[in-house]
């Protein structure tokens, strides 16, 4: 999502280092679900993870992305 590698940062401790965000949270789909990875899962780093749980449902991946895509380039609004 932000393209951060734990590889390149932290060496080979880092190799293939990710958290996966579950598109559909687990609380509200309830005890029976079977998970499919390609359909409801996206790898993020652990600090895009925590930003995407900042808010409850948790903040669209896309919509972070233009989040971060507008404050990266200095075009983040004044409410922000």
């Amino acid at each position: 999502m932000c393209g951060f590698d734990f590889q390149k940062a932290c060496g080979d401790m880092g190799r293939g280092f990710i958290h996966v965000h579950h598109l559909t949270e687990i609380a509200s789909i309830g005890a029976e679900y079977d998970v499919d990875p390609y359909a409801d899962l996206r790898p993020v780093c652990p600090n895009c993870h925590a930003m995407l749980h900042t808010q409850r449902p948790a903040i669209d991946i896309d919509e972070l992305k233009t989040m971060l895509t507008a404050r990266c380039s200095g075009r983040e609004s004044s409410e922000g």
